[in-house]
């Protein structure tokens, strides 16, 4: 997997939920919180240390694939957030097997 793409990939996702909270939500971007924050932490984590992404962080972005087709449908951020989901999806072996964190998302500090 190419991570500079992948953080690429990342950086251009985080831009367009910015546009979208601009757009969307007059600036109120509450409701892009945990998207914003999954997006950011896996970037952290595949800069420090890409070889063993934290978990719980891919399981969010499980939740992040889903929402992005619900919430966002036919948008440049669910185009974005797909690119990323995607490579994840062909990249680690084991994403696609992960569960996603559901009912646990966005409470308290679960990531």
């Amino acid at each position: 997997m190419d991570i500079n793409k992948l953080i690429t990939l990342i950086e251009v996702a985080l831009v367009e939920a910015d546009d979208f909270v601009a757009r969307y939500y007059d600036g109120n971007d509450k409701p892009m919180i945990s998207t914003k924050k999954t997006l950011s932490l896996l970037k952290e984590e595949l800069q420090s240390n890409p070889e063993s992404i934290n978990e719980r962080v891919l399981r969010a972005m499980h939740d992040i694939g889903a929402t992005a087709v619900k919430s966002y449908e036919n948008t440049p951020l669910e185009g974005a957030i797909s690119d990323v989901t995607g490579m994840l999806y062909y990249g680690i072996p084991h994403y696609k097997n992960l569960k996603p964190l559901r009912m646990d998302f966005g409470k308290g500090n679960p990531v």
